[in-house]
């Protein structure tokens, strides 16, 4: 037993080993890093064309594989948070030093970085929705000649966001009036200036985005 100098010896702070602090810092982290990643994975099929519309670049397409997993992604990514929540709030019992136990809360910091990430995943959620709610589906020319109405079919589309990215690529073309894609009903009604543009010339856009047009 070491010597306490005295009757005034008011002993020594005892704390938590850090092994196990940082065994469980990490326990905590993984499924926040887990859920944040789910989150993306779950829209990839709808940022990632977004994206590479942004910066003008193609292969769009290789996004909508994806699209068929996005609700399994979505359970996944809730799984993932739920647990973050019940490791982060969990009370834990923790041997110190000198082999007692206390009860012990996950760090302020932890908390911090679990409601960020929740943010973050609601974010990504409402991605598609946000896209779609400030898409404008007209083109940018004026009505000169004879205007005709086509309605194309189009899979692959599976979100809002999957809308914009449709009708802002046919919204390029010359003579284009109006555009409206719609991804529950798997078509896209397009107005347009005969003798300025053909549906061959839409349909190839489409597809050009990342997405098929069904033959009819």
């Amino acid at each position: 037993m070491p010597d306490t100098g005295g009757a005034g010896y008011q002993g020594k702070e005892i704390k938590p080993m850090n092994a196990k602090s940082q065994r469980d810092k990490k326990l905590t982290s993984l499924p926040i890093f887990g859920s944040i990643i789910l989150a993306i994975i779950t829209h990839i099929c709808c940022i990632g064309p977004a994206v590479l519309a942004v910066l003008g670049v193609g292969g769009a397409g290789l996004f909508s594989k994806f699209a068929n997993l996005r609700h399994y992604f979505m359970g996944m990514t809730g799984v993932f948070l739920g647990l973050a929540f019940y490791l982060t709030y969990k009370k834990r019992k923790v041997r110190c030093d000198d082999g007692t136990c206390k009860i012990r809360r996950a760090p302020k910091w932890n908390k911090i970085s679990l409601w960020a990430a929740t943010i973050l995943i609601v974010f990504f959620m409402a991605f598609p929705t946000l896209v779609g709610s400030l898409n404008t589906s007209s083109g940018n020319n004026q009505m000169k000649g004879e205007i005709s109405e086509v309605i194309i079919p189009v899979e692959r589309m599976t979100c809002s966001d999957c809308e914009f990215n449709i009708e802002n690529a046919v919204k390029k073309l010359d003579g284009i009036i109006k555009v409206k894609a719609d991804h529950q009903k798997g078509e896209v009604i397009i107005k347009f200036e005969k003798g300025k543009v053909n549906i061959n010339d839409m349909v190839k856009s489409i597809n050009k985005s990342g997405y098929k047009v069904i033959k009819q």
